[in-house]
């Protein structure tokens, strides 16, 4: 874990919730570990990533890198990186009216659902995506 802002939760925190979303991704989805690199950043450099990588030149809650993608902004290891933006993910918790922790958790659980090859990009896919996305979280939050 990786950390360049104040506020990110701590290193077991982190942890405890990959173990949980180990626990709940299906098994015909796990082809090895879900070994992530969890970096935690700040605007300025989620909207550098996000131009460089996406070409959308603004700040944005979450950010996977796979593994086999080539796109490396740190040092991956298994699976592949799950960057956070720790004050876009406080301000979407306020609009949400969620605690910090829940929405972290589920811009975690997003990140490494896509590191999984889950996507939104289509309807049925995005349901589907979603729908594990709060079953993960709930059992997180539990």
């Amino acid at each position: 874990m990786y950390r360049t802002v104040r506020g990110s939760p701590s290193v077991s925190w982190v942890q405890n919730v990959l173990k949980v979303i180990e626990r709940r991704v299906p098994r015909n989805v796990k082809q090895r570990s879900l070994s992530t690199a969890v970096l935690f950043v700040g605007d300025r450099r989620m909207q550098t990533l996000n131009r460089l990588y996406r070409s959308v030149d603004r700040p944005t809650d979450v950010l996977a890198f796979p593994l086999d993608t080539g796109h490396v902004p740190k040092q991956q290891s298994g699976i592949g990186d799950v960057i956070i933006n720790v004050p876009y993910v406080k301000r979407q918790a306020r609009r949400f009216d969620v605690s910090f922790e829940e929405e972290c958790a589920r811009m975690l659980t997003h990140g490494v659902l896509h590191l999984l090859g889950y996507t939104h990009a289509k309807r049925m896919p995005a349901d589907t995506m979603f729908r594990l996305q709060e079953i993960i979280v709930n059992a997180i939050l539990a």
